[in-house]
């Protein structure tokens, strides 16, 4: 017995009826949550089409405030503060290709709901510098030793070059300072000296954060 065929004005129906329907299980569980409809409504006013081609991006998004009440709370929700970050964040989110980098991204905003003053809080600072990594640069800034960070002889992997490109641009992102200087005996072939900034420090926290 043969299949019977679909046309293209049927699929293009089933498409749409697929979309709608994912897009009506997202809008029910932001409407789930209470405060959370008006930067929602508002990023679905300014980036509804981004969002209609990355469902899936936002019930990540959508969920993960559902899942976390310890760290919105209404009082988090109904300032307007977090209300703006929201709808920035939502917007570079949909545009996040690699699975890592939106969970490291989950976990800067996580941060950012708990920030004491969100107007302060360096958002776009820290998801640009997201944007900027790769995935191995950011596994290697996860290899990391905080604990060596007044060690002036640390290397991330010893005095051999693994990953040594990775290296160099977490410090043209300034979040690690090349220790290196005129030491003696250094082959510039080999893996820099390096200790993480002030900034790296910050930064870093979000990508050990087991989520």
């Amino acid at each position: 017995m043969k299949k019977p065929k679909i046309n293209r004005k049927d699929k293009i129906l089933v498409n749409d009826f697929i979309e709608i329907a994912a897009d009506s299980v997202v809008d029910a569980i932001a409407e789930s949550i209470p405060l959370i409809n008006i930067p929602y409504k508002l990023s679905k006013a300014l980036y509804g089409a981004g969002m209609k081609l990355r469902q899936q991006r936002v019930l990540e998004w959508v969920e993960m405030v559902r899942d976390n009440p310890s760290y919105f709370s209404e009082q988090v929700l109904g300032d307007e503060a977090f209300q703006d970050g929201f709808v920035i964040a939502l917007e570079k989110y949909l545009t996040e290709r690699n699975t890592i980098k939106r969970t490291i991204f989950r976990n800067i905003f996580l941060g950012f709901s708990q920030a004491n003053d969100k107007a302060i809080f360096p958002l776009e600072k820290f998801t640009h510098t997201l944007s900027q990594l790769s995935q191995t640069d950011v596994l290697t800034l996860r290899d990391v030793d905080i604990s060596k960070n007044e060690d002036q002889n640390y290397q991330i992997y010893g005095n051999n070059p693994d990953r040594k490109e990775n290296i160099h641009n977490l410090v043209n992102l300034g979040l690690l300072f090349d220790t290196t200087g005129t030491r003696g005996g250094y082959h510039p072939a080999n893996s820099p000296f390096v200790r993480i900034s002030p900034f790296g420090l910050e930064f870093v926290k979000y990508i050990k954060m087991d989520r």
